[in-house]
C-alpha cells in the first residue's frame, strides 16, 4: 500500500466544513465532474439509488435538506491508500421543523441517527471524483441509544 492520498487529521478538516453547513468549502474537495451516490434512504425495499452529479447538485440538495435538519458527522474508521478512501460515520438528522423524511412526518426535537460507510475515490489532481455513500443501520432505533449531538448545537 502506498502514501494515503489523504490523512484522518486532513479528513477531519473536511468533515468541520460538512457539519458547520461551508458548502463551498466541502466542494472545493470535489472535481466539477464528481458523483455522489446514495444506494438507499433508509427505508426498506425497492429504491432508486439516488445519483448527485458535480458540487452545484451537492450544495442544492444539502442546502434543501439542511432547511429542515441539522446534520452532524462525526467520524469512526478511517482508511485511505494512494487512491481511495473509505470512512465510517456516525451521522445525526436532528429536526429543526416538522416535515417529511424518508416518508415517515418528524417533528422539531426528533433526530434519526444512522451508520454510515463512505467510499471515495480520488482523480489524478487529488480532487474526490466518485462518493459512495451506503447506510448500514439505523442507530437511533435501539432503546439505549442517546445521540451524540443536539438541536442547540451549532
Amino acid at each position: 500500500m502506498g502514501k494515503p492520498i489523504m490523512t484522518r487529521e486532513e479528513f477531519l478538516v473536511y468533515e468541520g466544513y460538512f457539519n458547520t453547513r461551508q458548502y463551498d468549502k466541502v466542494v472545493s474537495y470535489f472535481n466539477p465532474d464528481c458523483t455522489i451516490e446514495y444506494a438507499d434512504d433508509f427505508r426498506l425495499g425497492p429504491q432508486t439509488p439516488k445519483v448527485l452529479h458535480g458540487p452545484a447538485e451537492f450544495i442544492e440538495n444539502y442546502k434543501a435538506l439542511h432547511k429542515n435538519f441539522k446534520e452532524f458527522l462525526d467520524l469512526g474508521i478511517f482508511l485511505s491508500d494512494e487512491k481511495n478512501m473509505i470512512v465510517e460515520f456516525h451521522t445525526e438528522f436532528h429536526c429543526i421543523n416538522d416535515t417529511q423524511f424518508h416518508g415517515s412526518l418528524m417533528k422539531r426535537g426528533e433526530y434519526i441517527a444512522v451508520n454510515q460507510f463512505c467510499v471515495y475515490d480520488f482523480d489524478e489532481k487529488g480532487k474526490f471524483s466518485r462518493i459512495r455513500i451506503s447506510h448500514f443501520r439505523v442507530l437511533s432505533n435501539s432503546p439505549d441509544f442517546k445521540p451524540l449531538h443536539s438541536l442547540d448545537e451549532q
